[in-house]
């Protein structure tokens, strides 16, 4: 029997990625966000992009609230930008896996010292969504 792929098969799919637009550095943001009692931060290590050309800087959090994780990854890296439409973004909010962000968390990042604004992107086209679907 020969099974027949169709394009939907292989589309990629992954949750709401959220900007972020700070004018704080990187080590600041992750003491801003660390100081907040609901969240656990981890510096993780650098996230390189799909084909290896750029590492990222990246934080690793828990909410403490229901126990998910999500990164922060600067979406400037060492030679290009992780989500390239979106130039103008310092930061990307990211999921861990298939589930949404819990709105919460969105809610407290809004409120958080530094950050400007906290904001859902358009969905990433499937030329784009490699860097995340590495996440997963």
């Amino acid at each position: 029997m020969i099974n027949h792929f169709t394009l939907d098969d292989l589309e990629l799919e992954y949750p709401i990625i959220y900007g972020i637009s700070t004018p704080l550095r990187h080590l600041k943001l992750g003491f801003e966000i660390e100081r907040h009692p609901d969240f656990l931060v981890e510096f993780h290590e650098d996230i390189e992009s799909y084909l290896g050309k750029s590492a990222h800087a990246c934080y690793l959090i828990a909410y403490l609230d229901d126990n998910t994780q999500f990164l922060i990854i600067k979406n400037k890296g060492s030679k290009t930008l992780f989500y390239p439409r979106y130039k103008k973004v310092d930061y990307l909010l990211c999921a861990i896996g298939e589930e949404e962000l819990n709105p919460e968390i969105i809610k407290i990042f809004t409120k958080l010292k530094g950050i400007s604004i906290c904001f859902a992107l358009q969905k990433p086209q499937q030329k784009e969504i490699l860097n995340f679907s590495q996440l997963q």
